[in-house]
């Protein structure tokens, strides 16, 4: 996928997310409003990561900070507001803070934030959303929520799987890019290219999981 076409897939999610916002289900209202958030962020870094890219910028402080960082701290955020227990929200953001401090080590001793892709401030991040991302099936297997819900209709069981085989992507594929660093450049590109297939499909389902309500309650009715 070039990133022409991937800015276009966050872009119709985007757009197609607002869309469906003034429809939607109030009880999705607070999650659906800050993932459009994340799209429109996500949209302005990777325009601007491809504007500095054909200008030979060096933009790795940009994605250190506006993905490894910020991007993270939006989902710990969509975590928490799909967490009912208040204390292990509190305990997401706790964590999420340990990983921040990790990262400011990790930036002035280990991996310089403008030089480096910061690999080891992304693992913690990563392994922290994906833990998340577990507690949330857990949740939904236990019965803890949506019980009397068709589960193909809720948005967050497609947004949250898609979130999870990103992570595990992305995680498998940057730390075999810094542990194995001379590998073969063929099997690095084919694997980026897959990796931005699966980011885009998952920022997808970040704006139009939400329709998901009306294909699958129509078709039950």
């Amino acid at each position: 996928m070039s990133q022409i076409a991937y800015l276009g897939v966050i872009l119709c999610s985007l757009v197609g997310g607002v869309i469906c916002y003034f429809y939607n289900k109030p009880t999705y209202k607070s999650t659906h409003k800050l993932l459009l958030i994340t799209l429109l962020f996500v949209f302005l870094l990777e325009a601007v990561g491809e504007y500095t890219a054909s200008k030979q910028i060096n933009n790795l402080l940009l994605y250190n900070v506006c993905w490894i960082y910020i991007e993270s701290y939006l989902i710990v955020y969509y975590f928490s507001l799909l967490e009912h227990k208040k204390k292990l929200r509190r305990l997401y953001f706790v964590l999420f803070g340990v990983a921040m401090v990790w990262g400011l080590y990790n930036s002035l001793f280990i991996q310089p934030i403008q030089t480096h892709f910061q690999y080891y401030s992304l693992l913690p991040m990563g392994l922290l959303i994906l833990g998340l991302s577990v507690r949330f099936f857990y949740s939904v297997i236990r019965l803890e929520k949506y019980s009397q819900a068709d589960l193909l209709s809720i948005p967050h069981l497609w947004i949250v799987a898609f979130i999870t085989f990103f992570y595990v992507e992305a995680l498998t594929l940057f730390g075999f890019m810094e542990f194995y660093a001379s590998a073969n450049l063929d099997i690095i590109i084919a694997w980026t290219k897959l990796n931005r297939i699966i980011a885009g499909v998952m920022y997808l389902s970040f704006g139009l999981a939400f329709y998901t309500p009306n294909i699958f309650e129509k078709k039950l009715a």
